[in-house]
């Protein structure tokens, strides 16, 4: 009942990073394309037209930190990708204890990375830090960060207690 309960949370956490990896991806591309766009206006008319989008650089930056951990949260749903001949010569029951052992340190990674980018949210809070160019917020940077390394534990343990094994490649 608990693992039923936790698969289907997972399954919600893994659509919901997929979605947002989705969206925070595809406005960088639109962020990264105009501005290259924009660049080129700009310097062909000799620096009279600037349509450069105002803190370009500094979005993709932040955004580049949520699409890899929503990136790796969704992507887990079909085990590690592993290339080995090592673990692939054991039986069944010692890849599934090998899948495991490493599902259980990428829990553990993720739990630390969730309790420091908590602990960042915090006291970015408390100070009322701001990001340089468009002034956004830090703790809802850090917020966010640590809600997808909380999706990362949550489907790091669902495969720790359902794995059998099987890798990416191979699915």
């Amino acid at each position: 009942m608990i693992v039923a309960t936790i698969r289907r949370i997972a399954r919600l956490l893994e659509a919901a990073s997929l979605a947002l990896g989705a969206l925070c991806l595809l406005y960088m591309v639109c962020v990264v394309g105009l501005n290259v766009l924009a660049r080129i206006v700009f310097d062909a008319t000799g620096t009279a037209l600037n349509l450069m989008i105002p803190g370009a650089i500094e979005q993709v930056s932040y955004l580049l930190g949520i699409v890899a951990l929503a990136g790796l949260t969704a992507s887990l749903s079909h085990g590690m990708i592993a290339v080995d001949f090592l673990v692939a010569r054991l039986p069944q029951r010692g890849q599934a204890l090998v899948a495991r052992f490493w599902f259980l340190v990428l829990l553990a990674l993720a739990l630390v990375l969730c309790w420091l980018f908590y602990e960042d949210m915090l006291a970015t809070f408390a100070r009322g830090e701001e990001s340089q160019d468009l002034r956004i917020p830090m703790f809802l940077i850090y917020g966010l960060a640590t809600l997808q390394s909380l999706a990362l534990a949550v489907v790091a343990l669902r495969e720790m207690l359902i794995s059998q094994g099987d890798h990416g490649e191979i699915a």
